[in-house]
């Protein structure tokens, strides 16, 4: 009898098992996957966006570029590539990460954004992809657009104000600014 009754159990645990793994591994995931593209198309598409037809980014991944004359980004220990993301684990005795934050210093300094404003721009983010800068710092780097563009500093101030982030529910994060959708706005203003 009690063979028969651990072959049952046995049993139910498999079915269990297989109807767990169709539910939860397939039927679940698809119904969501289908709700988010119904509702939500940008997100579940990745928060693409694009240029002329083409994809040019992702609202939620910061990019590398060399031009001066756009916002900047955090710095990357990655060099912004997806794969692999993360920091670079040099911690604060490492004398690699002195020598990297004093050229962001002196780039800085340069170009004459404060430091105290974009401290930011001198650290990596700990994905390494973060676009997000502080709000304080996205107008410090006004400044030194406006100089370099010729562009008055209200019309570039006005274009900050309109890609304030506010924190999530009022409370959860701070003030920030997406950097990826202020420079696409940029780029319009600038004919670039």
């Amino acid at each position: 009898m009690k063979s028969n009754e651990t072959a049952n159990q046995w049993e139910i645990v498999i079915r269990f098992t297989f109807l767990s793994l169709l539910v939860l591994g397939f039927l679940y995931p698809l119904a969501i996957t289908g709700l988010a593209f119904t509702f939500f198309p940008l997100k579940a598409n990745g928060s693409l966006f694009l240029s002329e037809g083409k994809v040019v980014g992702s609202e939620l991944l910061a990019q590398g570029t060399v031009s001066k004359s756009i916002f900047r980004y955090r710095p990357s220990a990655v060099s912004y590539a997806t794969i692999p993301s993360g920091a670079s684990n040099l911690g604060p005795s490492s004398l690699e990460l002195k020598n990297l934050v004093e050229e962001r210093k002196l780039e800085l300094e340069t170009l004459g954004i404060s430091i105290e404003e974009c401290l930011e721009l001198v650290y990596t983010s700990a994905s390494g992809l973060d676009p997000h800068i502080s709000v304080p710092c996205a107008y410090e780097q006004a400044k030194f657009l406006q100089k370099e563009r010729k562009i008055p500093l209200d019309q570039i101030n006005e274009l900050i104000l309109k890609h304030i982030e506010h924190p999530l529910f009022g409370f959860m994060g701070r003030e920030r600014v997406n950097v990826n959708k202020l420079n696409r706005d940029w780029k319009e203003i600038t004919h670039e």
